[in-house]
């Protein structure tokens, strides 16, 4: 597709609209605000970035007179998806990072109201102040990600309200004539249900919000979860020998369908756990472009990790909890080692004894003292209260040393990119996948990072990445081709990915042309010019075919 030019009367007009500093057309600005961790990017012809609804449908409706498209973001910090960049150069990038308003919280009903700028840790920096008995459900990455942006691209989390787009209930949706649609099936501005009860009448709205450019998101109803009366966190370690891994996952499913694991654990394999706790080993490589498997058993014994790790949140009453920690004990016993490590989180006295005593259990255990670093904000995550501790992670291998603070991989120029297909919770699949996995990281010279998330009792995001020099084209091309083949191997197997990136929207909804065609049909019945992310998702772009 070819750039879209932004004109000299359109910028007047929104620094006029929106305020000069609302607006962003200088090369440097732009530069910035358009940085990835993927090997792709668009630069777009201006940034704006609008502080309340009123200013959105502003931008809209500019947007639509001077007929250039807005390619809208929360925070954008979607960081190894695509960050701020559109799927075209110019145009308008619209962030939403300024609308930072939480409407309202409801203790009796368990829901939040906010803006598309609300970030994990605001949410949860308002609710451990004002509504202590409520938790909000953070994804793994930074805490200053958006609420709502992750919600809408799927995103996942870690406690029994991992499902953040489940989690939605009523939008309000700036659409592209600029007018504001209050999705929730009742009436307008006195509808008291439209935040309790998903399904509205008639066909349920919400949902066509979900990975997509039929509106813009401006506010929502975010489903939050009371605080459990007790609360413990288990540890797994797989020592079990590699032929039982399969049982394990099936028995894992079950433990699912029984209610003994109500978190969505992400089951890490032993290159994952190494992210977090160490830096690459280059001296390590002897001339490869990836470690070998001697040498990642080296590493990994270095640090005590094991093959595979994962947490678990265990919530519920003090009873419901004690069953729990049985059932684990019992069937997770039988591959590995478990630990019961919730109290560790604890301002008690008993916490910070186990706080104390950690670190010399850690060194006789043969771990290094990183364990320890991470072991808080780990258990933190299944409370949901957000960290930046394992965002730091995407580091490891383009840096000398991890961030403490001010983390923004886009900026530092780390490159690193996701693929997550979902695979059906069974052994037979899981293991099928995983050797066509290791087949294609095998093929492009990469370490597999590789991570099980539980989605569900029925299905699990096997979620795939590489790290690569983000500025060397040799490497980035090696890592868009591990990409493509991953993609496209795995939909041919029936794998589909949950998400997609900005690099690859463009035909991604050509596995279902029927699916795809019906999607233009709604696209162009509501917004006839194109204006709001054309390509996205696969969608057409700009001129009526897909984005290229």
């Amino acid at each position: 597709m070819s750039p879209v030019f932004v004109p000299a009367q359109l910028l007047e007009r929104l620094c006029a609209e929106i305020g000069t500093s609302n607006v962003i057309a200088d090369d440097q600005g732009l530069d910035l605000i358009s940085r990835t961790c993927i090997p792709y990017r668009e630069l777009p012809g201006v940034g704006v970035f609008p502080i309340n609804v009123e200013q959105v449908q502003a931008v809209v409706r500019l947007a639509g007179e001077f007929d250039v498209p807005v390619w809208p973001v929360s925070t954008g910090k979607n960081w190894g998806y695509g960050e701020k960049s559109a799927c075209y150069p110019g145009g308008i990038t619209m962030v939403l990072e300024r609308m930072t308003r939480i409407w309202h919280v409801d203790e009796e009903l368990a829901y939040a109201v906010v803006e598309p700028g609300v970030t994990y840790k605001q949410l949860n920096d308002y609710l451990k102040e004002n509504h202590p008995s409520l938790w909000a459900d953070v994804a793994g990455t930074t805490q200053y990600a958006s609420v709502i942006g992750n919600a809408l691209d799927k995103g996942r989390g870690l406690t029994p309200y991992a499902d953040h787009f489940n989690a939605m209930c009523g939008m309000d949706v700036v659409l592209a004539d600029g007018s504001l649609l209050q999705t929730g099936g009742g009436p307008v501005d006195g509808n008291q249900c439209r935040h309790v009860y998903k399904w509205g009448l008639g066909p349920y709205l919400d949902g066509v919000f979900a990975q997509s450019n039929l509106g813009i998101v401006v506010k929502s109803g975010v489903w939050l979860m009371p605080a459990p009366e007790s609360f413990d966190w288990a540890v797994f370690e797989y020592t079990g020998a590699v032929g039982q891994f399969p049982q394990l996952i099936d028995d894992l499913r079950r433990l699912v369908f029984a209610g003994a694991v109500r978190a969505r654990p992400h089951i890490a394999n032993d290159f994952a756990m190494m992210c977090i706790v160490s830096q690459y080993p280059y001296a390590a490589l002897d001339g490869k472009r990836c470690l070998s498997d001697e040498a990642m058993a080296s590493w990994r014994k270095k640090h005590g990790v094991a093959r595979w790790t994962f947490g678990c949140g265990l919530y519920g009453t003090a009873a419901e909890v004690r069953f729990q920690r049985r059932y684990l004990r019992r069937v997770l016993g039988r591959y590995g080692r478990v630990q019961f490590l919730g109290v560790a989180a604890e301002d008690t006295l008993l916490g910070r004894l186990a706080r104390k005593v950690a670190p010399f259990i850690n060194r006789m255990m043969g771990k290094s003292d990183a364990f320890m670093e991470a072991l808080v904000p780990g258990i933190n995550l299944f409370k949901g209260i957000p960290t930046d501790h394992f965002a730091r992670q995407v580091y490891f291998k383009s840096h000398q040393e991890k961030p403490r603070q001010n983390i923004d991989p886009a900026r530092d120029q780390c490159g690193f990119l996701w693929i997550g297909p979902v695979v059906p919770f069974t052994s037979g699949h899981v293991m099928a996948a995983l050797k066509l996995a290791k087949e294609i990281f095998d093929r492009h010279e990469f370490d597999m990072f590789v991570e099980l998330i539980v989605e569900g009792p029925r299905s699990m995001i096997m979620l795939l990445g590489v790290f690569y020099e983000r500025n060397d084209p040799d490497d980035a091309a090696r890592a868009r081709g591990w990409y493509e083949e991953t993609r496209f191997s795995f939909i041919a197997k029936g794998y589909p990915p949950y998400r997609t990136t900005t690099m690859s929207m463009p035909g991604s909804s050509d596995i279902n042309p029927v699916s795809r065609d019906f999607l233009a049909a709604i696209k162009r019945a509501v917004d006839t010019q194109n204006l709001i992310a054309p390509g996205r998702y696969g969608t057409p772009g700009r001129g009526g075919r897909a984005a290229e």
